[in-house]
């Protein structure tokens, strides 16, 4: 295939990546869109004056599904018209899937230079509306010991110091640790991942400058 691209190769990588979170950000956003739904009493109100009464429904998740939709549809629609490609499903993740399988011939195609800023806006607009955390494990007292053998990218291994009650250690004071030398991947590919136990150790031993503040402080003389 051509070298010449209208997407620079770094952009292709970048949109693929977005695009492969699109199932997991739509179950969330479904989940959000009936929150409200579950909680409502379903006894029918009239509102009046100033005393306007909730939407049944989470309207921002709602929304970020359809403006999902019409964007992927709209980059779909038009790369399948111009190539004479075959349409996929028109859902979200059909749309998505299909996109990731093209993304050379997208990149290829004159007309495709917003395509990278277009796709990846989108989809953290809906990441954003999914109002939601990473899941967090799920980690009992009796279970530290063996969650330090666990194997975790940093968004995993914060959250699970969240869990067990260990403060401080986030993904940028993960990232931090690593750049120092003081944590090495278990697996160092795309997303690192790393054994917990050695996050733990580097976090307490290596002191922040935080609490390097807070100890002279506690030294400080009454």
């Amino acid at each position: 295939m051509t070298e010449h691209w209208f997407i620079p190769r770094h952009e292709q990588q970048e949109i693929v990546d977005a695009l492969t979170e699109v199932p997991d950000i739509m179950s969330d956003l479904i989940a959000a869109s009936f929150t409200t739904l579950r909680a409502a009493n379903w006894n029918p109100k009239v509102s009046t004056g100033d005393n306007v009464q909730p939407l049944p429904y989470n309207v921002n998740a709602v929304d970020a599904q359809d403006r999902l939709l019409i964007e992927l549809e709209r980059w779909v629609l038009w790369l399948a018209d111009l190539r004479n490609m075959p349409q996929p499903k028109n859902t979200v993740v059909g749309y998505a899937e299909w996109l990731q399988r093209n993304i050379l011939l997208l990149a290829a195609t004159d007309g495709s230079q917003s395509a990278h800023h277009d796709i990846t806006s989108e989809i953290r607009h809906a990441r954003r509306a999914t109002n939601t955390r990473p899941a967090k494990p799920v980690i009992h007292a009796v279970d530290v010991a063996q969650a330090r053998n666990r194997l975790l990218n940093a968004n995993g291994c914060a959250t699970l110091a969240k869990e067990i009650g260990i403060e401080g250690l986030t993904r940028v004071r993960i990232s931090n640790l690593r750049s120092l030398g003081h944590i090495t991947p278990t697996i160092d590919g795309r997303i690192p991942i790393y054994r917990v136990g050695d996050v733990l150790d580097a976090h307490e031993t290596v002191i922040t400058w935080k609490r390097k503040k807070e100890k002279k402080k506690e030294k400080k003389p009454a």
